[in-house]
């Protein structure tokens, strides 16, 4: 059996102009060792990507028959944002924390295990 999760990197503000030609490659070969070591516990990176945090939307959904409310990012009080994520598959018996802990970050990573159906009460009782 396997397990999905989504591990989301939660770092301070990003600044491009200070990323050195030798911290991209030494944070890119980082990303490719966590990758492997997926692989190697016989799991698989299903998708990654940066977050653009100064283009996001909080979207808050109407309540009552209102209308949702919008409101553009850059969120002044966040001191901290998502700056990516991996959505992974691993096997039950991963060791996911450590797995996880090898994503490279400046702040922390939250690990987050997807729900299914099946995680669900069946509202029939059955």
């Amino acid at each position: 059996m396997t397990k999905q999760y989504v591990a989301v990197i939660v770092e301070g503000e990003f600044d491009p102009s200070l990323v050195t030609e030798k911290l991209w490659n030494d944070t890119m070969a980082a990303h490719g060792a966590f990758a492997a070591a997926v692989e190697a516990a016989g799991g698989r990176v299903i998708s990654t990507g940066g977050l653009d945090a100064a283009h996001a939307v909080s979207i808050h959904p109407g309540q009552d028959g209102g209308p949702a409310v919008f409101t553009d990012g850059p969120f002044a009080e966040a001191k901290e944002v998502n700056h990516g994520f991996y959505l992974l598959e691993l096997p039950d018996d991963a060791d996911v924390h450590a797995l996880a802990a090898m994503i490279p970050s400046g702040g922390h990573v939250d690990l987050y295990p997807v729900m299914t159906e099946a995680d669900y009460p069946d509202p029939a009782g059955g």
